[in-house]
C-alpha cells in the first residue's frame, strides 16, 4: 500500500468532509482516507502501489470546484 497527504485549500464543513471521503473511497484502488480532526484541511488516502491514484485525486478534486496540493507521497 501507498499513502498520499494532500491539503484541502478550502474549508470545509464535517458534511463536506464526508462527502469528499466518499468520494476518494468510491475511486478504483482506494483503500482507506482519514482527515486530522484537529487539522480538517489535511487529507490522507491510502491506495494500491501500483496504480497512480495521485494524479486521479488531483482530477477529481479539480473535477468537484476543489483545489488541493499533494504535500508528500
Amino acid at each position: 500500500m501507498n499513502m498520499v497527504q494532500v491539503y484541502i485549500s478550502e474549508t470545509l464543513n464535517a458534511n463536506r468532509l464526508r462527502d469528499v471521503k466518499d468520494m476518494m473511497l468510491s475511486m478504483p484502488h482506494v483503500h482507506n482516507v482519514e482527515f486530522n480532526a484537529k487539522l480538517p484541511h489535511d487529507m490522507l488516502v491510502e491506495f494500491d502501489a501500483n496504480h497512480n491514484v495521485p494524479i486521479s485525486i488531483v482530477e477529481k478534486f479539480e473535477h468537484e470546484g476543489l483545489h488541493l496540493d499533494i504535500i508528500s507521497a
